[in-house]
């Protein structure tokens, strides 16, 4: 499929979320605008992107946590680059990574902010797979993978990496080890 069938596609999907309204879990209706495309490396900041219908927040950068809180991706970096992992608790490639990212967090977390998304999962069974796996870095939701979609991705799990300044750097799709993880964010963010 060419890249701009591809662009087209994901804004179909994205488009059908928005029809679709409020999920079961009472997400808010999202509106991308006719316009929006999707983020690229070395496309569009993420804060160049509507916010929740009948809001001023940035889409990309606000989601959801278990506690039912919003966060802000901006707010949680300080300042740092972000390493934005879509994950779910239905996908063996995701759990089997998920302790690999907890180490490098461990590691580099005065220089990077990890932050997990769990995709089109059910809160409950992304939580229960946070605590068995020992993640403690920020986690959010996002159910229906509106997010997911916004940033191309194509398989689960997906890694973006967002520089300091929130430009997409890169995206990787598939499993990272701790040390392929360092190794892309050595190449693109530090």
């Amino acid at each position: 499929m060419s890249p701009s069938r591809r662009r087209i596609a994901a804004i179909a999907i994205v488009v059908a979320f928005v029809a679709a309204g409020c999920g079961s879990d009472g997400t808010p209706e999202i509106s991308l605008g006719e316009d929006t495309e999707t983020l690229g490396v070395g496309t569009a900041s993420p804060d160049d992107l509507p916010g929740p219908t009948g809001t001023d927040d940035v889409f990309v950068t606000a989601y959801r946590d278990f506690n039912g809180g919003e966060q802000s991706l901006a707010d949680v970096a300080e300042g740092r680059p972000v390493v934005l992992n879509f994950f779910a608790s239905w996908c063996p490639t995701c759990v089997a990574e998920m302790p690999d990212f907890e180490a490098v967090n461990q590691q580099l977390s005065d220089q990077v902010q990890l932050v997990g998304l769990a995709t089109e999962d059910a809160p409950g069974d992304a939580l229960a797979l946070a605590g068995r796996t020992g993640v403690t870095y920020p986690l959010g939701l996002d159910p229906a993978g509106a997010f997911f979609r916004v940033f191309q991705g194509l398989g689960m799990p997906t890694t973006a990496f967002l520089t300091a300044e929130g430009e997409v750097a890169h995206v990787f799709t598939g499993q990272l080890s701790d040390d392929a993880l360092v190794d892309r964010i050595e190449e693109f963010l530090l």
